[in-house]
């Protein structure tokens, strides 16, 4: 007996965890008991970090997953290498989130010897998932510079991981396609997807119901940059500002003065870095308001230890942001 990922989507949690035990329970336990040791022939490359880890997520050790842009390093402005498209050559499935956020990655497709049909596209047109729209200005100036695709988000927030049920979407999204491309592969991916997703429920129940106990009122933050969105959405919390609309584009001084009144009037007294964006801006805003520059938030890439891992990162985003509202 096999669990089809084919219908993920549209079950619960729960559901999806009782059939995961079902599967294991009608096969033998043949599947838990398979041996990871042997070299997986299936290789997935990430476009970051980010995408990889909730890979790892859905995949567990079924394949080899791997991931183009280094840790720590800004995926807008990112320039991929030969060896890098060299990574492609090698891979079974590529995966990206789209929405403006890698489209880079499309390019080196051809010298690599692979199509978009090699490519899975987590942000794109999820059905029922509600998407938010970037700023104005954001999208804007990627027209005015030529750059909507590469640089810019075409008016569509792709930050989608940083809500966790966007998180598990991708999950869904990827366990399926290698599931579809591996049957063989199926039943131990049926297995480490359920794992996965214990690890991301039990995040967003432990995130979420922290968040419930502070009143909505407090629930301000101001940050680098138009990334989170879906976060604060998910939360309950209100993004007073930002300090600059995307990467690359710094404020103007009419910008600086807006949010600096913008924070003034919202009491806010912290303002949160992102771990690769180092920004003078937001040490001018914090020095005109009398707020305090936090510790680095997680976005578009992990870094060391306990934010090696989504979970970890989104856990200590979490933890930062929380612990500003006291």
């Amino acid at each position: 007996m096999r669990l089809s990922i084919g219908s993920i989507a549209q079950r619960p949690a729960a559901a999806l965890v009782a059939a995961i035990a079902l599967t294991v329970g009608a096969c033998g336990g043949s599947s838990a008991s398979a041996s990871p040791s042997s070299e997986p022939d299936y290789v997935v490359l990430a476009t970051t970090s980010v995408f990889a880890d909730i890979a790892k997520l859905a995949l567990g050790d079924t394949v080899t997953i791997d991931t183009i842009v280094p840790t720590g390093v800004d995926v807008h402005t990112f320039e991929p290498t030969p060896a890098d498209a060299q990574k492609l050559t090698d891979a079974d499935l590529i995966v990206m989130n789209g929405l403006g956020l890698d489209e880079w990655v499309l390019t080196l497709l051809e010298g690599a010897g692979k199509t978009e049909a090699d490519v899975l596209e987590l942000g794109e047109d999820l059905t029922g998932f509600e998407y938010i729209e970037s700023t104005e200005e954001e999208h804007e100036a990627g027209a005015e510079e030529g750059e909507t695709d590469e640089h810019g988000h075409g008016g569509t927030d792709p930050h989608i991981w940083l809500d966790p049920a966007g998180a598990q979407l991708y999950m869904e999204r990827i366990a399926k396609r290698v599931s579809d491309d591996r049957a063989d592969l199926a039943d131990r991916i049926a297995l480490a997807f359920g794992e996965g997703l214990d690890q991301l429920t039990a995040l967003k129940n432990n995130v979420a119901a922290k968040y419930a106990a502070i009143p909505a009122e407090k629930r301000k933050i101001v940050t680098f940059h138009d990334a989170f969105g879906y976060y604060a959405r998910a939360y309950g919390i209100t993004i007073v500002g930002v300090a600059v609309e995307a990467p690359g584009q710094d404020p103007s001084a009419q910008e600086i003065a807006a949010l600096i009144e913008a924070i003034r009037a919202a009491g806010v007294t912290s303002i949160f870095s992102e771990v690769q964006f180092p920004s003078k801006v937001l040490d001018q805003i914090a020095a005109e308001t009398g707020a305090v520059v936090l510790e680095d938030l997680y976005s578009d890439a992990l870094g060391p230890a306990p934010a090696d891992t989504y979970v970890g990162a989104m856990q200590k985003n979490a933890d930062a942001i929380l612990a500003s509202f006291n």
